[in-house]
């Protein structure tokens, strides 16, 4: 059976998890203390940078948005939290229901953050691979290498560049 309800929420999830955790990377992390010094309250940003505390003074005015910056972040938070446990459900469901359907949300859920990579980035994405390969003293065969080229350039989805390399090793149908 093809399940394609199934597929079409898991991959819509999938692209609103992304979509969740690109957004975080955006917002301010840590929460707000006051501090009474001579008589006045003073309010503080405070998050952590590896591993250091840091306080960051916030003006009166600016009070009211790093407020809600942070509320925003818990609610995307959250909602990351419940996308995730709703994945969770329909891989568990998955694996009762059809080992084949198991495996392609596998490969949907390896390759989704690939594919929302913005173009911009792509390339330094794959430049970093190859040195990372290059490091590794890894060869990359001249496809696989032709397949990721066309990802970065948007010609091809990253799902289809990973099948073609797991299927040019044998690694899957």
């Amino acid at each position: 059976m093809e399940y394609y309800e199934l597929c079409d929420e898991y991959i819509s999830l999938l692209k609103e998890k992304t979509a969740c955790l690109q957004e975080l990377a955006t917002l301010k992390d840590g929460y707000i203390s006051t501090k009474t010094i001579s008589g006045n309250k003073y309010a503080y940003l405070q998050y952590r940078k590896n591993g250091k505390l840091i306080s960051e003074y916030v003006k009166g005015e600016n009070l009211p948005k790093i407020k809600e910056e942070l509320a925003k972040r818990a609610n995307v938070l959250e909602r990351v939290g419940e996308i995730e446990g709703r994945l969770g459900k329909i891989e568990a469901a998955a694996a009762i229901l059809d080992s084949g359907l198991r495996r392609r949300l596998n490969i949907l859920h390896r390759c989704s953050t690939m594919e929302a990579m913005p173009l911009a980035v792509r390339e330094k994405s794959l430049a970093f691979s190859r040195a990372m390969t290059a490091l590794n003293g890894l060869p990359v065969s001249e496809e696989t290498e032709m397949n990721l080229s066309l990802w970065a350039s948007g010609d091809l989805t990253f799902k289809e560049s990973y099948l073609n390399t797991l299927r040019a090793y044998n690694l899957a149908e």
